[in-house]
């Protein structure tokens, strides 16, 4: 009875995770189509502007949840980066529509 592996009998078993999840992948196309068509409607300033709105929120729902995002952010580190990007992108779009571009 010793021998028995306890974790197997409990139905505990070890979830392992492959590099590919097809939700992320389906919501970053579903991102990549905002990205697209604000820059269509906008030219380079709406596909700067959209893809940092977009970094900014998912390293601030990083930051803020500790859960990896679509973009498998695993540290704080990392989520405060890409948030950080994010703002810098929206700036960047700020100084192109400013600039008339």
């Amino acid at each position: 009875m010793s021998s028995m592996n306890h974790s197997a009998a409990s139905g505990q078993h070890r979830h392992r995770e492959t590099g590919f999840h097809w939700p992320s992948f389906a919501l970053g196309l579903v991102l990549l189509l905002f990205v697209l068509a604000q820059g269509e409607d906008n030219g380079a300033p709406g596909f700067v502007g959209m893809a940092g709105l977009i970094l900014l929120i998912t390293g601030l729902y990083s930051a803020a949840t500790r859960r990896k995002s679509w973009m498998r952010l695993t540290t704080l580190s990392a989520a405060w980066i890409v948030a950080a990007g994010g703002a810098v992108l929206m700036l960047v779009a700020l100084g192109l529509r400013l600039a008339g571009l």
